[in-house]
């Protein structure tokens, strides 16, 4: 038998891994329906050894030692479900290669689909802080930041808008893309990378800073710059402006879901083809749907399930179907909406 790590090689190995800062995200996105089924959650590293375990012991789960129902995730990372245990793999988004895998264990409860889709939505997040992480984009100011004199607005169906004290503003896309992808950069960046940011297609610096100038006069007309907020050039700097999408990010790190989704208007700036808003458009939803997947707490589901994006969603509206009393008024609305998308 395998000996497991004493507890320095134990330290040594957790701190190794790229899951470390966000296992405590997974304990708080999995906790809920791990202790309601009476089940144990494994974070497992790339070789399937378990470096946290919450719940309640199970004798074949041991801290450093080879878990033989990992072993199938490590060798063909997917998805994998066996008599009393779910598992699904994290695959580190700056590499492609397997970052760890997560776990449920310890009764058939852990058979159930919806447990699955549970370590699947937790996966999801967890990639995507992740990719978040290994980004320069991760600087963005945190909620309730004393920094921060105004609000951009990039989701939900009135966005994008720009609150600030002396009102809302209503913006146009291409200035919206600009504040956004400024926000999100603290440290500033050179007229050709704002351009590559923003711009699906290549533009002339004589482009961007006309721009620049119009979204200047904006920020003076809506009181964002009589209000403290500053834009200024070389590099082009944005300061004193916070988004949603931060607030949101910053409320799904703290575990705080029922707020996050609260928050979350819906798809960032759907319209736009900016690169980077596009990216982080597709990660923002999958961290929240991840969340949500991961909770298997009803209300954040069927908020989730009222957004556009979430219409198609069949695994969502199986699970709510699943969750759902049959006496509930919602119950014969979703049956009904699954039965469309099957």
């Amino acid at each position: 038998m395998t000996p497991s790590w004493e507890s320095p090689d134990l330290a040594r190995a957790r701190a190794a891994s790229p899951l470390a800062p966000l296992a405590p995200l997974v304990t708080a996105l999995l906790s809920a329906a791990v202790e309601e089924s009476g089940l144990t959650l494994i974070i497992a590293d790339a070789t399937g050894r378990p470096l946290w375990i919450e719940g309640s012991p199970l004798p074949d789960v041991v801290l450093g030692r080879p878990w033989r129902p990992a072993a199938p995730v490590v060798q063909r990372p997917g998805p994998h479900r066996a008599p009393g245990v779910a598992a699904a793999p994290v695959r580190d988004p700056r590499s492609g290669d397997l970052a760890g895998v997560l776990a449920v264990s310890g009764s058939a409860a852990a058979d159930g689909g919806f447990v699955l889709a549970a370590l699947r939505g937790a996966a999801a997040v967890v990639e995507s802080h992740l990719a978040t992480r290994s980004s320069s984009t991760q600087d963005s100011a945190p909620v309730g930041s004393s920094s921060a004199l105004a609000l951009l607005r990039l989701t939900g169906p009135d966005a994008p808008t720009l609150d600030t004290p002396y009102g809302t503003t209503q913006l146009g896309l291409r200035h919206a893309e600009l504040l956004a992808c400024l926000a999100h950069s603290p440290a500033g960046m050179s007229a050709a990378h704002l351009g590559q940011r923003v711009f699906s297609e290549p533009v002339s610096a004589v482009t961007l800073r006309a721009e620049i100038a119009r979204l200047r006069r904006v920020l003076e007309s809506s009181g964002a710059t009589e209000a403290g907020v500053v834009l200024s050039s070389r590099p082009y700097r944005l300061s004193g402006v916070e988004t949603d999408e931060a607030r949101v990010g910053a409320l799904l790190d703290r575990g705080a879901l029922p707020r996050a989704i609260s928050e979350y208007g819906g798809e960032l700036l759907p319209a736009s083809d900016s690169p980077e808003l596009s990216r982080r458009r597709t990660r923002l939803s999958a961290s929240i749907r991840g969340a949500v997947m991961a909770s298997a707490s009803l209300q954040p589901l069927l908020a989730w399930l009222r957004l556009p994006e979430a219409q198609a969603d069949v695994e969502a509206w199986e699970l709510a179907e699943a969750l759902v009393p049959s006496s509930s008024p919602h119950h014969a609305r979703i049956t009904a909406h699954l039965a469309s998308l099957h």
